[in-house]
């Protein structure tokens, strides 16, 4: 049996769908690679400010690491210009020490002995000198315990001269800060 088209219109209306949606899947696709292009653009700009920013916090970390390198320098001459500090301190202190052992020294000399050499051992003096007799070096031990009682006198060696004097050698602790 043949068919007959009665309605002439159904053809044309078929093409204009097909070419319709032929349309539509084109425009689809020219959307998605717009929306593609469009997004790949604004990832590509997110991404170009995110690497500023870290090339930024680059820059600010190496500014941060000068200033502590600047700081470990300055703590560095900070601690030697405490320790100069400190030394000079010593010094002073060891110098007030001297002044309190010549005093003592000068106050506890007894007739017929001489004072020949004074030398520092650390915190000691070795005093070596001349005397009279056995019995002046024996006075100087008592003037010295009695005029400096912190020097601890103690006699190292007392020896015998051609001229009947007595040579002899004393060790002092000098004076710790603060007492006289």
């Amino acid at each position: 049996m043949q068919r007959i088209n009665l309605l002439p219109y159904r053809p044309a209306a078929r093409r204009r769908r097909i070419q319709l949606l032929l349309w539509q899947l084109a425009g689809g696709a020219l959307l998605g690679l717009l929306l593609a292009l469009a997004a790949g653009a604004w990832l590509r700009q997110q991404l170009d400010a995110q690497l500023g920013r870290q090339e930024s916090w680059r820059s600010a970390m190496q500014q941060v690491d000068a200033m502590l390198v600047a700081g470990r320098r300055v703590q560095g001459e900070t601690a030697a210009l405490l320790l100069r500090q400190q030394a000079i301190a010593s010094l002073q202190e060891q110098r007030n020490a001297w002044v309190r052992m010549l005093d003592a020294l000068a106050r506890a000399m007894p007739a017929g002995v001489s004072l020949h050499s004074v030398r520092q051992e650390m915190a000691m003096v070795r005093l070596q000198g001349q005397a009279a007799s056995q019995d002046k070096v024996a006075a100087l031990l008592l003037a010295l315990e009695q005029a400096a009682p912190w020097s601890r006198p103690e006699v190292l060696e007392v020896r015998g001269a051609a001229d009947g004097a007595v040579e002899w050698t004393i060790r002092l602790a000098l004076a710790p800060d603060g007492q006289s």
